[in-house]
């Protein structure tokens, strides 16, 4: 079954890495790792897909700023580094929010169990 999630593309060589260290550590340390993942995972994918917005909000901006600055329009590329500004702050205060929201929800249950 190991050899499977190799064979499928789940792992790569990290994960052999990471068995590595549980010979010199603990008999678990996989085991705690891999539920460690599992655990914080969904908040970063969560945060990603509602803050990868903003991201994609700033590249248009700076894609339209492109656009100007290659034609010439100094008053719109003006406005565009404005609108950039404004989307990048509203990205950082989200982000800034939500790390807050992380750092006062602490640590949640574990998504495997080790016993």
């Amino acid at each position: 079954m190991r050899q499977s999630f190799f064979d499928e593309g789940y792992l790569n060589c990290q994960y052999t890495q990471i068995e590595a260290l549980e010979k010199d550590s603990s008999p678990y340390f996989i085991v705690e790792i891999i539920t460690l993942y599992f655990r914080d995972s969904p908040n970063v994918i969560a945060a990603l897909e509602h803050e990868f917005i903003g991201a994609i909000k700033i590249n248009n901006e700076l894609e339209k700023a492109n656009i100007l600055l290659q034609a010439g329009n100094i008053d719109g590329m003006k406005a565009a580094v404005r609108d950039i500004k404004k989307e990048h702050n509203e990205l950082r205060a989200k982000f800034e929010t939500y790390f807050q929201l992380m750092r006062q929800a602490g640590p949640t249950e574990q998504a495997v169990n080790s016993s």
